[in-house]
């Protein structure tokens, strides 16, 4: 898709039919595909919730989402902390042998 133009789809979330206006480079397949996770999600937790409120299953949801990305940031960090710790540690290493 070219910058500028917008492509509406449709897709539907927890029975629940929703047009959507894509305007950046994301592929409508992409967006089917995040949509049926976001279903999934929604009907699993539905399923040991103890309401049928679809809004309280959504911010459920919501919250869910946020927590999975929030751990994912979080070993992002780690990660990246780990590697800059490694790499230092090898650029040390071969500047040693360098000056040798």
């Amino acid at each position: 898709m070219s910058s500028g133009k917008s492509q509406s789809i449709d897709v539907e979330i927890y029975d629940q039919k929703y047009s959507i206006v894509l305007k950046s480079a994301i592929q409508a397949s992409d967006v089917r595909r995040l949509a049926e996770e976001v279903d999934a999600r929604m009907r699993e937790i539905a399923a040991v919730a103890s309401t049928a409120d679809s809004l309280k299953i959504a911010v459920l949801t919501a919250l869910h989402l946020a927590q999975d990305l929030h751990d994912l940031r979080n070993d992002y960090e780690q990660s990246d902390a780990l590697i800059q710790k490694r790499t230092d540690k090898w650029t040390h290493v071969l500047e040693e042998l360098l000056e040798k």
